[in-house]
């Protein structure tokens, strides 16, 4: 939005100089065609004086040529009333423009055409008689310019050409004074206008300028708090580190420390069934056993525990793994453990590749697998199937089954460790397989999902991420 209000105020000001120039062309242009109209006038005046001087060139050699006969004046004579007319031409060319002064030319060209005439009578009678005087009527005729029109002398016709351009003269001079007041204001605006805009772009550079020194000192601080996060991250990291190597040992520690009085609990309990059981009754008897099973159970507690710790620690290394392949291989090793029981594994012939740990893909498959063929054993006829389907953005890998199932009420439960929603008197185990198999998924970016309806069976669902 801000970038859009600087992009708006710069065309703006383009805008408005362009105007200022456009103004001050505008004015300029109007200056120089005034001067040229006036300087047009001025030679309109100029040439009317030089007709008015060759006219009085010729009356003057005329006369000359009347009093000595010089062949020279009479050359003289005949060039000034060649250069009369083309004069003449020349002012009816300047005043084209003006249909007044053209009206007025006819009558000036007779006038001219007159007294030129007049003198020429003068010239002819001299030269018929070269040395004859000639008669007062006739010199009168020749020598006064007022003898056919009165006071409409040649000077006056031509005067009235003079007069009107005098009066274009000043009113031109008047538009050339105008013109230039309106350059000089259109120059003046437009220099104060420019000068604004300086201010202004000076103004906003200034406050932008000191908008990025602020996101500058901004970015330093946030990085100065990126390095102190980190540094505390990898300060963090190494007491995680550490306190994991600790439980490492720890669980070690207790596992071995545990493991020593059940094997003593177990031992002792056998060698007093073997050596005392036919003196004991029967209460005596079941008592040794339930001290025996309780003996086992915690050893299988120990060591699932052990290996949730162990898939939690140990690193992962991804490769491709044919799912299906591990499948076949675990269903295999369930087969062999209870040989009696009637299930049937559909597993696909051809592999099933991801990218994934196999090793700890085995022993997700082992709980999951584990987990069907277990609450599959009081269905006559049990079917475990594994296989994949292409899902949202990853394929989705299921184990199902036709088993006890479960009731989705309690679904949130089935992978926190120790919560199980059968009993142990139906279904042994030790309620740590799903939260192991969990953090076999989490571990592999993935999700772990599952459906089911009690005695009906239920499936499991997982992905693995890349």
């Amino acid at each position: 939005m801000r970038a859009f209000g600087y992009r708006l105020a710069y065309i703006g000001a383009v805008l408005i100089v362009l105007l200022n120039s456009w103004l001050a062309y505008r004015s300029l242009h109007t200056f120089a065609a005034s001067q040229q109209w006036q300087a047009h006038t001025l030679e309109t005046l100029t040439a009317c004086e030089q007709l008015v001087a060759e006219i009085r060139t010729a009356e003057s050699a005329a006369r000359g040529y009347v009093l000595q006969a010089d062949p020279f004046l009479e050359k003289q004579y005949n060039d000034a009333i060649n250069r009369v007319w083309d004069t003449f031409e020349y002012v009816g060319k300047l005043t084209e423009d003006s249909p007044s002064q053209q009206a007025r030319l006819p009558k000036v060209r007779e006038r001219i055409q007159a007294r030129l005439t007049s003198i020429e009578i003068g010239v002819q009678l001299r030269k018929v008689q070269p040395t004859a005087a000639l008669t007062p009527e006739q010199l009168a005729i020749m020598m006064t310019d007022q003898y056919r029109y009165g006071d409409f002398t040649t000077a006056y016709a031509i005067a009235q050409v003079e007069g009107e351009e005098r009066r274009l003269l000043k009113w031109r001079d008047a538009q050339v004074t105008s013109a230039r007041g309106s350059a000089y204001t259109t120059f003046g605006v437009a220099t104060g206008l420019n000068l604004l805009f300086l201010i202004l772009a000076f103004h906003f550079l200034g406050k932008e300028v000191t908008a990025r020194d602020r996101i500058t000192a901004q970015a330093e601080e946030i990085r100065a708090l990126a390095t102190d996060l980190e540094k505390r991250v990898q300060e963090r990291t190494y007491e995680l580190q550490t306190s994991n190597q600790e439980l490492e040992a720890f669980s070690y520690s207790v596992s071995h420390d545990l493991r020593a009085p059940l094997r003593t609990i177990d031992g002792f309990s056998l060698a007093l069934y073997e050596d005392y059981g036919d003196k004991l009754n029967d209460q005596g008897r079941d008592y040794i056993h339930r001290v025996r099973n309780g003996v086992q159970r915690m050893g299988q507690l120990i060591d699932a525990l052990l290996q949730l710790s162990r898939v939690t620690r140990t690193d992962l290394v991804r490769e491709t793994t044919d799912l299906a392949e591990l499948a076949r291989s675990v269903a295999a090793d369930l087969k062999a453990s209870d040989p009696e029981r009637n299930v049937r594994f559909e597993i696909p012939g051809t592999p099933v590749l991801a990218q994934a740990d196999p090793r700890l893909l085995r022993i997700a498959l082992e709980n999951l697998l584990g987990n069907a063929f277990k609450f599959t054993a009081k269905t006559p006829n049990a079917v475990i199937r594994f296989g994949s389907y292409p899902g949202d953005g990853a394929n989705v890998y299921f184990i199902r089954d036709n088993g006890a199932g479960f009731d989705m009420q309690y679904v949130d439960r089935l992978f926190t460790a120790f919560q199980r929603l059968h009993g142990d008197r139906d279904f042994k185990g030790s309620g740590i397989g799903l939260a192991t198999t969990l953090r076999i998924v989490r571990r592999h970016q993935g999700r772990i999902w599952a459906e089911g309806k009690e005695d009906q069976g239920a499936t499991f669902y997982f992905t693995l991420g890349s």
